[in-house]
């Protein structure tokens, strides 16, 4: 067995275990602490990846590492980090403390990390599971709220028919080519397709891509601020660089570019025109996040090494925006009476300079306006379709990269030039909270006027 290969994982499930120990014998009121080790425990997986040796297989071929995989595993403990850093003080605000929250994330981020190794679709299926459960309890540990357990349900509900698919396209896959290990199948027929079809619809349905996207809105709204930033940054990154390694046995079908061309081309446009007629600008980023998703699927429309590595540079900076954006959500969610509508946005700017400011910083990101990091993404998979010939399919990416500028415009318009009609009292941005979001806005100004920095990481 090559025990070297699970390094980051295993650093990991000791952390879990520690904390889970510490969590039996502690009281709320060290909460605080529980969730600042929890913090620490995806920094030391981070460092644990210079011991992994790569390319590597183990366990029976079942669990494989790369440069490419590595990389995305240290964008994800980052994440996973800022993530529970910038929790602390909303729960306690909120009045809703949960000490399971130490670890409940990093059982998340365990899942998430082993996806992006697995060579196989029972560890696929078992990393996805692992994955999703830890996050339908996050999402309904919000005490008192009932669209906290709504969206909990309902997000359970929508995973419960992705596991279906996926099984049963396992299934399928393992009929027409003898084996559950991932490979390049030549042989096309009937069954295989339908395996296609059913995996790509499961992962499409993890992704927010329509028309599986239906929990989305719900979710995002209805969980803990901090919660829907981790949900719309760490998945993300795990999910596409999986799709990435897929991209290595599937990009000879006909079927599979004619699926991501579908998928994408539905998620993009309907998702910015429907986010026009949104109040609530929780909901309006999740809108934002579905239509990101269909930028993302055309990263792996077919196989070309501009276009992956665009499609990775992008994911991972668009995460750092994602969650910066939502913490700056939760810090004023901690005012009396703030409940996201538009209108309550309303003159931010004159109360709040720095966070408005940075709040449009990231919104302009998601636009795609330079020198953000997320414009150097959107040119790079712009300029891949196009060397790939898929004019139509570049085409459809500006228009929807247009069309989407208008509903990001509208918030950062009512920040910055209309009155408030309402007052809330001051915002109090906490030590976890600052580190997030000067780590996340650094990022995405730093990567757009240096991409090299990260670019020259991502081989293929």
């Amino acid at each position: 067995m090559n025990w070297n290969i699970l390094i980051p994982e295993l650093t990991l499930s000791l952390g879990i275990l520690l904390v889970f120990i510490l969590d039996l014998f502690a009281s709320k009121k060290h909460y605080r602490t529980l969730l600042y080790m929890s913090a620490l425990v995806p920094v030391f997986s981070l460092l644990s990846l210079f011991l992994v040796q790569h390319p590597a297989k183990g366990f029976f071929d079942l669990f494989e590492v790369s440069a490419v995989n590595l990389l995305g595993k240290a964008v994800l403990y980052v994440l996973t980090s800022l993530s529970l850093f910038a929790m602390q003080d909303y729960y306690e605000k909120k009045g809703s403390v949960y000490t399971e929250l130490s670890y409940i994330p990093l059982v998340a981020t365990l899942g998430l990390s082993l996806l992006m190794s697995s060579a196989n679709l029972v560890l696929t299926l078992l990393s996805l599971e692992l994955a999703s459960i830890s996050m339908y309890l996050l999402v309904s540990l919000f005490r008192e709220e009932y669209l906290s357990k709504e969206a909990g349900f309902k997000y359970l509900l929508m995973g419960a028919v992705a596991t279906s698919m996926f099984s049963l396209g396992s299934a399928f896959y393992y009929a027409s080519t003898g084996s559950l290990f991932l490979k390049e199948y030549r042989d096309e027929n009937s069954l295989f397709t339908l395996s296609l079809l059913l995996i790509l619809s499961a992962l499409a349905l993890k992704a927010s891509a329509v028309p599986f996207h239906f929990w989305t809105p719900d979710a995002y709204e209805g969980a803990p601020t901090p919660v829907t930033g981790y949900l719309s940054s760490a998945p993300k990154v795990a999910l596409y660089f999986f799709f990435v390694q897929l991209l290595t046995y599937f990009h000879h079908l006909k079927q599979w570019l004619l699926l991501l061309a579908v998928l994408s081309l539905l998620s993009m446009f309907y998702a910015n025109a429907v986010a026009y007629v949104q109040r609530s600008v929780k909901r309006l980023l999740a809108y934002s996040t579905i239509a990101h998703a269909g930028y993302f699927l055309l990263g792996i429309a077919t196989v070309e090494s501009t276009l992956q590595r665009a499609l990775l540079f992008y994911v991972s900076l668009y995460a750092f925006a994602s969650l910066g954006s939502f913490v700056i959500m939760s810090v004023l969610e901690k005012k009396e009476g703030f409940s996201h509508h538009l209108l309550d946005y309303k003159g931010l700017y004159k109360e709040h300079p720095v966070l408005a400011s940075l709040f449009a910083l990231f919104l302009f990101a998601f636009i795609g306006i330079p020198p953000m990091a997320l414009f150097v993404g959107k040119l790079g998979l712009f300029m891949g379709l196009v060397e790939t010939l898929l004019l139509p399919l570049a085409f459809a990416f500006v228009l929807a990269s247009i069309l989407s500028a208008g509903y990001y415009l509208r918030v950062i318009v009512l920040m910055f030039l209309e009155e408030g009609e309402r007052r809330f009292p001051p915002a109090r941005v906490s030590v976890g909270e600052a580190l997030t979001l000067l780590l996340c806005s650094f990022l995405v100004l730093l990567l757009g006027v240096f991409p090299h920095l990260l670019y020259d990481l991502i081989r293929l």
